[in-house]
């Protein structure tokens, strides 16, 4: 077919990175939508910062490999510091789905969701950063 010209690769970044984008707040939704249960403002939630439930553990991360991934593409990172800024992301991305559900009366907070959200992303971070670094 031919080589692509310089404004060729620099628009189909650009739709891969607004594709991403799209992605990335989508999956967003489907966490908070996953993560809420029964509201309650006036019966507290639980709050249980060492629950440790493995089959959790890695329903946690295995959610948020994309999220990293997405978050990587999105911004168009391919280095360090994006990995870096994917994973504060989810940290405060995590940390906030956390506190609302200390609003609900059937779900637990847990400081071992955040971390497992942090790993997460930054796998899914980290496979973009490998695999899209400049060779």
């Amino acid at each position: 077919m031919g080589d692509l010209s310089q404004s060729g690769n620099r628009i189909r970044r650009e739709r891969v990175a607004w594709a991403a984008r799209i992605a990335w707040a989508l999956l967003a939704l489907f966490i908070v939508a996953g993560s809420s249960g029964t509201w309650s403002m006036y019966r507290p939630g639980v709050w249980a910062p060492t629950l440790i439930n493995p089959a959790d553990v890695a329903r946690n991360v295995a959610l948020y490999v994309p999220f990293g991934a997405l978050g990587m593409l999105a911004l168009r990172r391919s280095d360090f510091r994006g990995v870096v800024r994917v994973a504060g992301v989810a940290i405060l991305f995590s940390f906030g789905n956390e506190a609302f559900q200390l609003y609900t009366v059937d779900r637990v907070a847990s400081l071992t969701d955040i971390v497992s959200a942090a790993v997460g992303s930054a796998i899914g971070a980290g496979i973009v950063a490998v695999f899209a670094s400049p060779k």
